[in-house]
């Protein structure tokens, strides 16, 4: 692999390995070990009436489409996040969760309610502020990445690690305004499978994240064969949404 096509692999890594990462340090989020505990799974014979109803796509469930509610890791941890939370917060509003979770993933601040795209050009455009420390950090998180991976694909010395490091942090903004997003959406839809209303305010913020996912800006980023489906899942899950408490 060149050197010059490693930014978006080294993005990925990076994103998986130094902020998905961290939500197995905090109480709030949810581990694979307590996503399975009681082998409860989002499925269509798990979910509320309500939800069976205006849930009867099969990509819905899905746990590997990445346009499905519980699809993509951020999705899946917060939306199983939220069922471990809501036992013990049964009447407090999933944005509180949903402000705690986003906190202890160290996601730079997005204001949900954002929809200019101005505004979301710069957040996703913006330059990473890393000190020496945490680049040292992400070069050690590379190499154990790289040496539990099946064929070490990384063959850089540190100087080349750090260099592609700041230029893939620069490019990360992107990709944590979708987690973020997906996390939305993730608890949107879990309260509504869970308790088959959702709360207004999380509705609210969920219309808006998936309507911010259908701005050209951000459905364009993705490729020609997979643009189209991944509008046609949005348009589908808004109208769930929309119709939720009617």
């Amino acid at each position: 692999m060149k050197p010059s096509m490693l930014t978006t692999f080294l993005t990925s890594l990076l994103f998986i390995g130094c902020s998905n990462g961290q939500t197995n340090n905090h109480p709030i989020a949810v581990t694979q070990q307590n996503k399975t505990m009681d082998n409860f799974e989002y499925s269509f014979k798990s979910a509320s009436p309500k939800a069976q109803v205006l849930m009867t796509d099969e990509f819905y469930w899905s746990p590997i489409e990445e346009t499905a509610p519980f699809g993509s890791d951020d999705g899946s941890d917060a939306a199983y996040g939220f069922r471990q939370w809501r036992l013990l917060n049964k009447t407090a509003s999933p944005v509180t969760y949903l402000k705690g979770l986003i906190e202890s993933w160290q996601y730079p601040f997005f204001d949900y309610n954002e929809t200019d795209t101005t505004k979301i050009k710069e957040y996703i455009n913006q330059k990473a502020n890393l000190d020496e420390a945490s680049i040292q950090q992400q070069i050690q998180t590379l190499k154990e990445i790289n040496k539990n991976s099946a064929n070490n694909a990384i063959k850089l010395n540190d100087n080349q690690l750090r260099d592609v490091i700041i230029s893939s942090s620069n490019g990360m903004g992107h990709m944590y305004l979708l987690g973020q997003d997906n996390a939305i959406i993730g608890i949107g839809f879990a309260q509504f499978v869970l308790e088959g209303h959702i709360d207004n305010d999380i509705k609210y913020l969920t219309i808006t994240a998936i309507k911010r996912q259908l701005l050209p800006l951000l459905i364009n980023r993705y490729e020609n064969n997979y643009r189209d489906k991944r509008k046609q899942q949005l348009i589908k899950m808004l109208e769930v949404v929309t119709k939720a408490n009617s």
